[in-house]
């Protein structure tokens, strides 16, 4: 005979209520977590610029040889994800979070005795090749653990925390600077990657594993990525977008200098732009809880294009100024705070369980597009308010191309649904 044992109402009521509290907050530690890993490689970037002169006076070298510390900071920091990307889907999240963040780790740590150039790059290619493995798994872990809809709001949480990493982490460095060496600048880092180590130990993935077998079979390339109209389409606009970001980032200082403002004035410029980016992400994420994200994406494409364009025809047509260049500028960023969350959420949901790769992929080619659109600027330079909007006005084309890529596939499908039902 089998015997039952009821629980009071109540009681089930508060076991309940308990567990939903108990998933909340591990939804909102879960989002700090990512938060981290997302803005990690950021900090890495920019914390340490305000150091480099203080850096190139205690190495004794020069200024382009700092510089380069940058560079190639860059370089691995974009060709290191095509590895980590992979092999995060053969082996799994969590041990490439781990084995990542302590390459970084000792990058930043062997900072500390460094005492010259040749040092520096190596430390600086280590600590690329370690971060960039966050860059690539923070994007998959959000694929891996919510669904489509709620991917996409996940996204608009944390891509303006992103955003928000290149206007404070030259102010941390610059505080930093003034309590201590530029190396201090390097263990803060370090003790940041270390706390991120920690929830990483405890990390459980809800990514399914699959067998040797199930992984051959299921194997996507690199060049099937860029065969899927959906991911590449959307990668196209994702990069091209942030082309046009990255184009202003390499003009706006020839810019606004030749318009008589200072140093100060120019770091101060990126503030507005830093928080329409934000607005529009958590402005999204709003949206996005009430209307598809199908329907408000053209809208918020054709915002970003009209912004360029506008800014195109003040520079070309007027003697503009700091504010009439800025506003169409804060507008364009916050079209790409709103836009980025709905095309990387859609470019990473086609392959889920190359989820990895897939950011790796959409990452490399990213930077790729930025570093073209800075290096055409920079060519142009004695002329920069022109050379740099028509660069920002030209990639509304790429944004377009991307869109009918991507907008083709999903008619087509739809065509086909309406014929086999019909």
């Amino acid at each position: 005979m089998y015997k039952y044992s009821y629980l009071p109402t109540q009681q089930i009521i508060s076991i309940m209520t308990s567990k939903e509290n108990n998933q909340m907050k591990n939804s909102s530690q879960f989002m700090f977590y990512l938060a981290g890993l997302s803005m990690l490689g950021y900090l890495a970037i920019d914390m340490y610029l305000p150091a480099f002169g203080p850096m190139q006076q205690e190495l004794g070298t020069s200024a382009g040889a700092i510089s380069a510390s940058l560079s190639i900071f860059l370089a691995g920091f974009a060709f290191a994800q095509l590895l980590w990307g992979p092999l995060s889907d053969r082996f799994g999240r969590k041990p490439i979070i781990i084995t990542g963040l302590l390459m970084f780790s000792v990058g930043c740590l062997g900072m500390l005795w460094i005492t010259d150039t040749t040092q520096l790059l190596v430390l600086r290619f280590i600590q690329a090749i370690g971060v960039c493995s966050a860059a690539v798994s923070w994007q998959a872990l959000v694929i891996d653990r919510y669904d489509a809809n709620r991917t996409k709001r996940v996204f608009a949480t944390i891509m303006p925390l992103v955003a928000l990493s290149p206007a404070l982490a030259p102010l941390m460095g610059a505080w930093l600077l003034q309590h201590g060496s530029w190396r201090i600048i390097f263990l803060v880092l370090l003790a940041i990657t270390l706390l991120l180590l920690l929830p990483t130990l405890f990390l459980q993935e809800n990514r399914k594993k699959n067998s040797e077998t199930e992984t051959q079979k299921n194997h996507v390339s690199f060049f099937t990525l860029l065969k899927s109209p959906v991911f590449s389409g959307n990668v196209l606009i994702f990069a091209s977008c942030s082309a046009g970001f990255f184009a202003w980032l390499t003009g706006s200082p020839f810019i606004l200098g030749k318009m008589g403002y200072g140093p100060n004035d120019i770091g101060l410029s990126y503030v507005p732009q830093t928080l329409a980016f934000m607005a529009g992400g958590y402005g999204c994420r709003s949206i996005l809880s009430k209307i598809r994200s199908e329907i408000v994406f053209p809208y918020l494409l054709v915002g970003y294009a009209v912004s360029m364009i506008v800014l195109y025809l003040i520079a070309k047509f007027s003697e503009p100024t700091m504010l009439t260049i800025l506003i169409p500028f804060c507008f364009m960023a916050a079209m790409n705070g709103a836009s980025y969350p709905i095309a990387v959420a859609n470019a990473l949901s086609v392959y889920p369980q190359d989820s990895g790769k897939a950011a790796a992929l959409q990452n490399t080619l990213q930077l790729g597009l930025c570093f073209i659109a800075s290096l055409v600027v920079s060519a142009f330079v004695n002329n920069p308010l022109i050379s740099t909007t028509t660069v920002m006005a030209s990639t509304v084309i790429l944004m377009a191309l991307g869109y009918f890529i991507q907008w083709k596939k999903k008619a087509d499908r739809y065509i086909q649904a309406v014929e086999k039902h019909s």
